[in-house]
């Protein structure tokens, strides 16, 4: 018995000897790396964990919450009422931190070796909550501002990480 699969670039139907299961080969027709499967008597069946329906509300909630931010900021409405009782920032009342801006000059003066600046932007953040972890996990190092382009990437990537840490 032969494994049949269709080529992913060409179409073409490919047979392949059983053994070849689970393997890489090559298209005889255009010459494709193609993933040959395993055979259907041979797969193993894998149970996974069931949903965690509080956790799958919780990320709902999360999400509509982000959203309805994001569009309060794109319309550049008042943002400081929207963090409700689920949200665990500890913005003072009156404050509105630019989480963008805070991440910025976090990475200047991790460049600049201002680390005293760098934990005062770190303690800004961490006032965020969420909302800040959220942003610095979001970010990658393609959207960095001209202020820090000349830093490489993998050191922006080092700084983030870092931040990310004294978020938690």
């Amino acid at each position: 018995m032969s494994i049949e699969l269709h080529c992913p670039r060409c179409g073409k139907l490919i047979r392949a000897p059983d053994n070849a299961g689970g393997k890489h080969g090559k298209c005889p027709y255009c010459k494709e790396s193609v993933y040959v499967p395993m055979p259907a008597g041979e797969v193993e069946e894998i149970s996974i964990a069931p949903l965690d329906e509080a956790e799958e509300r919780r990320a709902a909630e999360e999400r509509r919450r982000s959203i309805e931010y994001i569009t309060a900021v794109d319309q550049g409405a008042d943002t400081r009422g929207l963090a409700d009782e689920g949200d665990d920032s500890v913005d003072t009342p009156g404050e509105v931190i630019d989480v963008a801006a805070t991440v910025e000059m976090f990475i200047v003066a991790m460049r600049d070796s201002k680390l005293d600046e760098a934990e005062e932007a770190a303690a800004m953040l961490k006032r965020t909550g969420t909302r800040g972890r959220d942003y610095v996990q979001g970010l990658t190092v393609d959207e960095m501002p001209p202020e820090i382009e000349n830093v490489p990437p993998p050191v922006v990537r080092g700084f983030l990480k870092t931040l990310l840490a004294r978020l938690k």
